[in-house]
C-alpha cells in the first residue's frame, strides 16, 4: 500500500451507541496519504491470549469517506482488512459499529456503567501508521472516568506512541473506585469497577508488598506509571497483562476469606511479574507482534511458566503466604503434574509451540502439558541447578535480570540459545543436557530430591480410608455424571470409557454429581463394578476394575533435622526461615 505521509497521526473517537445492546461508535481521523489506497486492519488476536478469536467478527457499519463528507470505495479483501479507494490521497474518515460483549475475554465490554476497551478487538490501525502517533478521545457520559496506562493530557482523552503501545494499554472507563499511591519512586494506580467484598486499601496494601518483591529482583522497573485494573463481577476470572497495566476479573466474593483472597493475590502478582517477563522481554516468535496470524514460539513456558513459578513465591517472600501456605501450593501443583498422562507424550517446549491449538479436554489431558503448569515446574527445577551448580552463588532471579538487562525493549525477541548462554555463564557449566532432557525432552523430574535440596519432603496419608481410582476427570451433567476426560491405561480407559460419556449408575444404582464421592468411597480396590453410562445417545454397561490411586495425595513438610546448608538455601530461595517440624 507503500508509505503514508502525515504531519500528525490517526485520531479515534470512541462513544457508547447503545449500552444495552452493547454498541460502542468509532470514528478515526487518518491525514493524507502518498497512495490511493488505504488499508485498515483489527487484530484477529489479543496480547496475552494465545488463541485467534477473530475480533473482526464485532465490526459493523463500516464506512469511509474523505475529508468533505463525500462517501469513499471500499472492500474486504480479507476477513480482519479494509482497503479504500482513496483518489485525491487526502485525509480519510472511517465509522463504525463495535459490538462489544467480550468480558470474560478481556476484549471489549459495554453497559450503562463503563466500557472497557481493549484496542486490539476496537480500534482499527493504518498499516502505514502503525508506528505512528495517535490519540484517542472518550465521548461518554459527564459522570463517568476514563482510566489507562496510556498518558492522559486532559479528562477522556490519551495519547500513546504507536499502535502496539495503543493495543496494550486498555481503558477503563466508567463508574469505579479508584485509588492513586506511591512506591518505589513509581506512580501507581488501583481501578475497580463493579461491586464485591474486595477492600480497596487491603488491597493496596498487599500490591505495595508486591511491587517490593519485584523491585528486589530486578532492582527497576520499565515504567514510570502502572494501573492495576479489577473487574469485580459473579463469575469472573483471569486476567491479562500489559506494558502499563493490568486488567484482573475475579469473582465478587473472592476477596475474603483469606483462603479465596489468596487467589486473586496470586494473579496480581502474576501479572505484575508478567510486565518483565513478555512485556519487557519477550521471545523469538512474538517480538515483534504479528496481529494478523497466530505467532509461535517454543519459550511460551517461560513466558506463562516462568510467571506462574513466580506467582506464588512472591507471596512468599512478600510475607502474605505464610511457608504451610506456599507448601500447599506447591503440592498441589507437583500433584496435578503427576496426575497428567500428556506429560509422558509432549515436552514442555512441544506444547509451548502448540499452544494455539484448541484441543478438546481429553485429548489434552493424555497428549499435552499446560505451559503454566509444567513451565512453572520445570523453572523450579532450573533454579535448583543453577543454585547446586553455582554452588549457591546464582539462581533462577539472576537468569531473569539478565533477560531484563540484554533483551528489554528489543525488536527482535530472545532465542532458546540466548537463554542457553545464560544459564551456561550462571553454572559455569553445559546446561544443554538439562535443556534435551527436561525441556525438549519428557523425561520425568525427581520432585523428591528437589524438595530435599530445599530441607523439604513429601508426606503421604497412611490411612486405610483413601477412595479407589477409576481414572475419570467428571463435569456437570444433567443427567448423570458427565465424563470431562479419561486418564489414559485408567480402569475407565481400559473398560472404554471415554470424554463426552454420562455415567448414570453403578451396580444398578443411579449416579449424579451429589452422590458421585459416595459411590466412589463405597468401592473397594480390586472389585469389578458393573458401570452404565451413555455414549452418545447409546446406553452401554462395561465392567470396571477400581484401583489404588498410582499418584495419592500428599503434604509438603520441612525434613526433621535439616542441615545448615538446606536451612541457608530456603532462606535465600524464599526470604523466609525454614519451619521447624
Amino acid at each position: 500500500m507503500g508509505s503514508v505521509m502525515a504531519d500528525d497521526g490517526v485520531h479515534y473517537e470512541f462513544s457508547v451507541a447503545n449500552a444495552a445492546q452493547h454498541l460502542g461508535r468509532v470514528s478515526m481521523q487518518i491525514p493524507l496519504t502518498a497512495h490511493k489506497q488505504l488499508e485498515l486492519k483489527l487484530p484477529v488476536w489479543r496480547t496475552g491470549r494465545y488463541e485467534v478469536l477473530d475480533l473482526s467478527k464485532n465490526i459493523t457499519n463500516f464506512s469511509a469517506e474523505d475529508e468533505q463528507g463525500q462517501p469513499l470505495n471500499w472492500h474486504k479483501s480479507d476477513k480482519n482488512t479494509w482497503v479504500i479507494e482513496n483518489p485525491t490521497q487526502g485525509p480519510v474518515n472511517i465509522h463504525y459499529l463495535v459490538y462489544a460483549n467480550m468480558l470474560r475475554s478481556r476484549v471489549a465490554h459495554i453497559d450503562d456503567s463503563h466500557a472497557f476497551l481493549d484496542a486490539s478487538g476496537v480500534f482499527m490501525f493504518v498499516t502505514d501508521l502503525r508506528s505512528s502517533p495517535l490519540s484517542v478521545t472518550m465521548k461518554v457520559p459527564d459522570h463517568w472516568r476514563s482510566r489507562s496506562g496510556m498518558h492522559s493530557p486532559s479528562d477522556h482523552v490519551f495519547v500513546a506512541d504507536n499502535y502496539d503501545q495503543l493495543v496494550d494499554s486498555p481503558i477503563e472507563s466508567g463508574m469505579h473506585q479508584f485509588m492513586a499511591f506511591q512506591a518505589a519512586e513509581r506512580d501507581f494506580e488501583i481501578v475497580i469497577w463493579g461491586e464485591g467484598n474486595v477492600d480497596i486499601s487491603d488491597l493496596k496494601a498487599k500490591i505495595e508488598k508486591i511491587i517490593q518483591v519485584a523491585e528486589d529482583l530486578w532492582g527497576d522497573f520499565p515504567f514510570q506509571r502502572y494501573v492495576f485494573m479489577y473487574h469485580v463481577g459473579a463469575g469472573l476470572r483471569g486476567a491479562t497483562e500489559h506494558v502499563n497495566s493490568t486488567i484482573i476479573q475475579s469473582d465478587r466474593f473472592q476477596f475474603k476469606p483469606l483462603k479465596n483472597y489468596f487467589k486473586v493475590l496470586a494473579t496480581t502478582a502474576h501479572e505484575f511479574v508478567h510486565t518483565w517477563n513478555v512485556k519487557s522481554y519477550r521471545p523469538a516468535g512474538i517480538a515483534p507482534y504479528d496481529y494478523d496470524a497466530e505467532n509461535y514460539s517454543a519459550l511460551f513456558w517461560m513466558v506463562e511458566g516462568s510467571t506462574s513459578y513466580y506467582d506464588d513465591l512472591f507471596l512468599l517472600r512478600a510475607g502474605i503466604y505464610s511457608p504451610k501456605d506456599y507448601f500447599k501450593e506447591l503440592a498441589d501443583n507437583i500433584y496435578n503434574h503427576l496426575n497428567k498422562p500428556g506429560r509422558e507424550i509432549s515436552s514442555v517446549a512441544m506444547s509451548s509451540f502448540d499452544t494455539w491449538l484448541d484441543n478438546d479436554a481429553h485429548f489434552n489431558l493424555n497428549n499435552q502439558v499446560s505451559i503454566y503448569l509444567e513451565g512453572a515446574l520445570k523453572s523450579w527445577a532450573l533454579d535448583r541447578a543453577i543454585r547446586e551448580k553455582s554452588h549457591r552463588r546464582y539462581s533462577y532471579d539472576d537468569v531473569q535480570r539478565a533477560l531484563f538487562k540484554q533483551h528489554s525493549n528489543m525488536d527482535v525477541g530472545y532465542t532458546e540459545v540466548d537463554v542457553q548462554t545464560i544459564l551456561n555463564h550462571l553454572t559455569d557449566s553445559d546446561m544443554r543436557g538439562f535443556w534435551r532432557t527436561y525441556i525438549s525432552g519428557t523425561e520425568a523430574l525427581d520432585f523428591d530430591a528437589l524438595l530435599a535440596f530445599y530441607g523439604l519432603k513429601r508426606v503421604f496419608d497412611d490411612s486405610d480410608n483413601k477412595p479407589v481410582w477409576l481414572g475419570i476427570e467428571t463435569q456437570a451433567d444433567e443427567v448423570g455424571v458427565g465424563v470431562r476426560a479419561v486418564h489414559r491405561d485408567s480402569p475407565a480407559w481400559e473398560a472404554g470409557l471415554t470424554g463426552g460419556d454420562v455415567v448414570v449408575a453403578i451396580n444398578g444404582l443411579r449416579v449424579h454429581s451429589d452422590n458421585w464421592t459416595d459411590h466412589l468411597a463405597m468401592m473397594s480396590v480390586g472389585v469389578a463394578y458393573e458401570m452404565s453410562f451413555f455414549s452418545g445417545d447409546q446406553l452401554k454397561t462395561v465392567s470396571v476394575r477400581a484401583m489404588n490411586h498410582p499418584n495419592p495425595k500428599f503434604s509438603i513438610q520441612p525434613v526433621d533435622n535439616p542441615t545448615r546448608q538446606q536451612q541457608k538455601v530456603f532462606k535465600d530461595w524464599t526470604g523466609q526461615s525454614l519451619p521447624e517440624v
